[in-house]
């Protein structure tokens, strides 16, 4: 992407989000932006605001915007928020202790908090619990973030 395209995104999204369009404006907005979405696609970066702007209430701040164009690049779900993995920790908790294995495998963040959680991971059911379980889930989180979406790394091709 060019700084014009990188302008365009940036009007893109201040219109998709009601944002103030005057030039002194979009012009320091546009400088945050370039320092995280410079080295995405002109293409995908826009589908992905036409696609957040059905569902967000606000814009996406530009490292949410990096994100949700990476994922979609390489067609992946980001990671689903610390509730929403804490929900999913109990539900394969139940299954297991049903007697069964059928549950849909969990994000790869997740699963890494598994994995550093070891036996214990679904044994969890108390706020004590949930509350570590999401202090670990959310440093796993950064970890996972910044080595699949972070500046500088491979996965923007």
């Amino acid at each position: 992407m060019n700084k014009q395209e990188c302008l365009q995104i940036v009007e893109l999204l201040s219109v998709t989000w009601d944002k103030p369009l005057d030039t002194q404006t979009l012009t320091i907005r546009t400088k945050g932006y370039w320092e995280y979405i410079q080295d995405l696609p002109y293409e995908q970066t826009k589908q992905t605001i036409k696609k957040l702007g059905l569902t967000h209430k606000y814009a996406p701040k530009p490292g949410e915007l990096r994100i949700a164009t990476l994922a979609a690049q390489h067609n992946e779900t980001p990671p689903p928020d610390p509730e929403e993995a804490w929900a999913t920790l109990q539900h394969i908790s139940q299954q297991i202790y049903n007697g069964t294995s059928n549950y849909t495998k969990p994000h790869p963040a997740l699963a890494a908090t598994i994995r550093k959680l070891g036996g214990q991971a679904t044994t969890l059911h108390t706020n004590s619990d949930r509350q570590m379980f999401i202090n670990i889930y959310q440093k796993t989180i950064e970890e996972h973030i910044h080595t699949k979406y972070g500046m500088n790394n491979d996965n923007t091709t």
